[in-house]
C-alpha cells in the first residue's frame, strides 16, 4: 500500500489457505485532498475495498474513466489487479482493503466442485451492498486495534469465510457442495484438539489443523463445526477460559500470571474474552468461588 502514501497503515496477514494468503489493510485519512494514486503492480489478484465512512473520488480502469458517484459506508468496491487502476482520492477516507490472491481462490476449487474461478462478477466501480462482506470487515476492526490479541485461527477463519463467499456469490461456484461435509472421525477430532491445545495462544493455522486430519482447509473447518458446534477459534477460546477457571480454583497466582499461562496476550485480553463467554470478569468469578 505504499503507493497510497498513507502515513499509517496497519496490516494483518493471514495464512488462510495452503496455497496463498489473504491480507487485510485498514487505511485512514481524516482530511480531504489526498490526490492521485496509481496501482503499483499488475497481478492475478483481487482487492475488496470496504468503506467505513462515505467516500467520493475519481476512478479510472485501464485508462478509462469509471462512473463512481460515491462509496457508501459499509459497501464495497472490487478491484481486479489484472487491470490497471488509477484514482483521485478526493475526500477523507477510512476503509478496509481485503486482498485475495489467485491461489486463495484456486484452493477452493476441489471443495466447491468448480473449475478455475476466472473472475468475480462485480462491475468496475460498483458500490456493492453485501452484508456478509460488511460483517467480515467490521469483525476485523478489533484486530487492527489489538493485533497482539488476535489469533491466527481467527484470521484464518475470516479469510476462508471471505474467499468462500466471494467465490459463491460472484464467482459462480456451486454452493451446494459446501453442505456435503460430514463430521470428523473420532481420531480426527482428537488430533485436531491435541494440536489446538498445544497452541493455546492461537498461533496455529487452519492449514496445519486440516493437514493433521488429512483434509482440505474448508472441508475441515465445516466438519469441525458440525462436530463441535463451534469454529476452531471459538473452541480454543472456551478451552482457554476453562484453563483459567481451573487455575483460579487451584492456585493463588495473579490474574496477570494466569493470563499468560493460559495463552492470552495479557490480562486485559483474558478479561475481555472471559467476560464475553462467562458474563463476569475473572476477578469477579474468583470472588464468587471464594478464591
Amino acid at each position: 500500500m505504499d503507493y497510497l502514501r498513507v502515513k499509517s497503515a496497519k496490516t494483518i496477514e493471514s495464512s488462510v489457505l495452503d496455497k496463498g494468503t489473504v491480507t487485510a489493510t485498514r487505511l485512514t485519512r481524516g482530511s480531504p485532498g489526498h490526490g492521485y494514486v496509481r496501482q503499483a503492480v499488475i497481478e492475478d489478484a483481487f482487492m475488496i475495498s470496504v468503506q467505513l465512512r462515505d467516500y467520493r473520488g475519481q476512478l479510472w480502469i485501464d485508462g478509462r474513466w469509471i462512473d463512481f458517484p460515491i462509496g457508501r459506508a459499509g459497501n464495497f468496491t472490487l478491484y481486479d489487479h489484472k487491470r490497471e487502476t488509477e484514482a483521485d482520492l478526493q475526500t477523507a477516507f477510512d476503509c478496509i482493503n481485503l486482498y485475495i490472491p489467485r491461489p486463495a481462490l484456486d484452493a477452493l476449487q476441489e471443495d466447491l466442485g468448480s473449475g478455475q474461478i476466472e473472475t468475480l462478477n462485480v462491475a468496475p466501480g460498483a458500490d456493492t451492498d453485501d452484508p456478509v462482506v460488511r460483517g467480515l470487515a467490521h469483525a476485523l476492526i478489533p484486530a487492527f486495534e489489538q493485533p497482539a490479541q488476535t489469533s491466527r485461527l481467527f484470521l484464518d477463519h475470516m479469510g476462508l469465510a471471505l474467499t468462500s463467499h466471494m467465490a459463491i456469490e460472484y464467482g459462480e461456484a456451486d454452493a451446494s457442495r459446501l453442505h456435503h461435509s460430514g463430521v470428523l472421525a473420532p481420531w480426527q477430532l482428537r488430533r485436531a484438539m491435541e494440536v489446538v491445545d498445544a497452541h493455546s495462544n492461537g498461533n496455529v493455522t487452519l492449514v496445519e489443523l486440516a493437514g493433521a486430519c488429512g483434509l482440505s482447509v474448508s472441508y475441515f473447518t465445516r466438519s469441525f463445526k458440525r462436530t463441535t458446534g463451534m469454529t476452531p477459534h471459538r473452541w480454543l477460546q472456551k478451552r482457554n477460559i476453562e484453563k483459567v477457571k481451573d487455575r483460579m480454583r487451584k492456585s493463588g497466582a495473579s490474574l496477570a500470571e494466569i493470563s499468560i499461562a493460559c495463552g492470552f496476550a495479557d490480562q486485559s485480553h483474558m478479561t475481555r474474552v472471559f467476560r464475553r463467554l462467562i458474563g463476569t470478569t475473572p476477578a469477579g468469578w474468583r470472588r464468587q468461588i471464594g478464591g
